[in-house]
């Protein structure tokens, strides 16, 4: 018996969001294995690791029905991040996470992926509320939260031993009247 996953596709103007698959193993290995790029989203690893990032990816999706999506830019093809909703065990709330190449940082990737991640939790999960958790050294994520709306709510929080803020994201009808 296998198990199929019913997974949204998701397209903004540059980007197209859709489930992980096997062939997506390779860019999940270079966003792990860059330590800069890395660093703020669980920390440099070997490939064999980055393998049990994408099943626990996939594997969210099959036990809570939503989770991250990889983030194509639609021009080239090429899988560039990955973004979407989420709530690993332990968290406080549900999350909006992202990750980015160093390649596609700065081009408001994030922004465009994250706003199309949230509009879905709002309007097709049913979500009133998201959170992002961010570094407090990690400038660039603080300052997406920003432009999304969201507010930092607390700081110094410790999520399963690790430090973070965390960042209220806009409410639902605000957040939708703003930007759908």
């Amino acid at each position: 018996m296998s198990l199929a996953l019913n997974i949204p596709t998701l397209e903004t103007e540059r980007l197209v969001l859709r489930g992980f698959e096997e062939r997506d193993f390779g860019f999940v290995t270079e966003i792990f294995g860059d330590e800069e790029t890395a660093r703020f989203i669980g920390g440099q690893m070997p490939a064999y690791q980055a393998w049990r990032i994408l099943a626990g990816v996939l594997g969210h999706w099959a036990l809570r029905g939503f989770g991250l999506f990889c983030v194509e830019e639609k021009s080239s093809g090429n899988s560039i991040g990955f973004c979407g909703p989420w709530r690993p065990e332990g968290w406080p709330d549900n999350e909006i996470g992202y990750g980015f190449l160093k390649s596609a940082q700065g081009k408001g990737y994030a922004f465009e992926a994250a706003k199309a991640s949230l509009i879905f939790a709002y309007a097709q999960l049913g979500w009133s509320t998201a959170i992002s958790l961010i570094d407090e050294k990690n400038p660039a994520s603080q300052n997406l939260a920003k432009k999304l709306g969201a507010m930092n709510e607390q700081q110094n929080a410790v999520i399963n031993d690790k430090p973070c803020d965390i960042w209220r994201h806009l409410p639902k009808d605000e957040f939708l009247a703003r930007y759908s």
